[in-house]
């Protein structure tokens, strides 16, 4: 019996030896393959991606004030006279578009300032503003009546009872544009989509004087007819240059793939170079009219408040 055991038990030995000698080699050559075919790809897809180039639109409403007077040069029947006024402050409202590039040059401190390209077109939605006005009626025997009323009117001719004179010197401001540079600071709390950026830019400007004049003649007697004399004239656009300071605060409020929405409220205050006045004339049988307006008196400066949305592409979204 022993001897018949013995072959069977041999055997066996040696095919675990067999079994043993292969499960080495294979955790052998296992603990050599991470070295070749280790997932490379999905590492390097986790690694932050540097900010790029990312433009920005703009669109806002807000508000423009400046001072400005004028002065109208209007003929009487003695000569001329000069009238002149502060006039109203120039306030107009305006749209505004704009257009931002954000460089990827931004430095790594806390508020990781960038550098941006910036420029802007303002549209005022409101024209005509007063720089000098004057509404006096002058009647018979009264001051000023005969420098300023004829003493007959109508056909056939009669004496006259009142005059009334109404002028109105306005101020329209077409155009004002924008380009410059800025510096966009995160502002470094809650998710950082806070951010204030101050921009140093030229400002240009189209404007324009307008005038009119209407004088109103009233004759004594019913069967006389009353007599109009009316001017309206524009004169020629006129261009300012200067440089303003902006200052702006943002908020990113919504993101859609690579795509920033935003809020933003700008201030900026403008000081112009251009020291030209705007003028204005036309003339009628009596003689020629003028109209001058000024939107550099007493001061050059302009203030500009306003708000609106942003939307922002940003590749590192995609």
């Amino acid at each position: 019996m022993m001897e018949r055991a013995f072959p069977f038990a041999e055997r066996a030995f040696a095919v675990a030896l067999v079994v043993a000698l292969t499960s080495a080699a294979a955790w052998t050559a296992r603990a050599e393959e991470p070295y070749v075919d280790a997932p490379l790809a999905d590492e390097s897809a986790d690694l932050p991606v540097g900010p790029g180039w990312e433009p920005q639109l703009t669109l806002g409403f807000g508000v423009l004030t400046q001072p400005h007077k004028g002065e109208a040069v209007v003929p009487t029947e003695t000569g001329t006279t000069t009238l002149s006024d502060s006039g109203d402050s120039l306030i107009s409202q305006h749209f505004k578009f704009g257009l931002e590039l954000l460089t990827p040059v931004e430095l790594a401190i806390p508020t990781r300032p960038r550098l941006v390209l910036r420029s802007s077109l303002n549209v005022p939605i409101s024209r005509g503003l007063i720089s000098d006005r004057e509404d006096v009626q002058y009647d018979t025997g009264t001051p000023g009546f005969d420098d300023n009323c004829p003493s007959t009117v109508g056909n056939p001719p009669g004496p006259t009872a009142t005059c009334s004179i109404r002028l109105r010197n306005r101020t329209s401001v077409d155009y004002i544009w924008t380009a410059g540079l800025g510096v966009d600071f995160t502002l470094p709390f809650d998710q950082q989509q806070f951010h204030f950026m101050q921009g140093f830019e030229y400002i240009g400007m189209a404007a324009q004087a307008e005038g009119t004049y209407l004088r109103r003649t009233s004759p004594r007697s019913s069967t006389t007819e009353s007599e109009a004399e009316y001017i309206d004239v524009k004169g020629d656009r006129e261009l300012y240059h200067g440089i303003s300071i902006t200052e702006t605060f943002s908020v990113d409020a919504y993101q859609q793939g690579p795509l920033r929405f935003g809020f933003f409220l700008e201030g900026r205050m403008s000081w112009f170079a251009t020291d030209r006045d705007m003028s204005a004339s036309g003339s009628s049988p009596r003689g020629t009219f003028q109209f001058v307006s000024s939107l550099n008196d007493p001061e050059p400066i302009q203030y500009q408040v306003l708000g609106g949305v942003s939307v922002r592409f940003d590749p590192r979204l995609r």
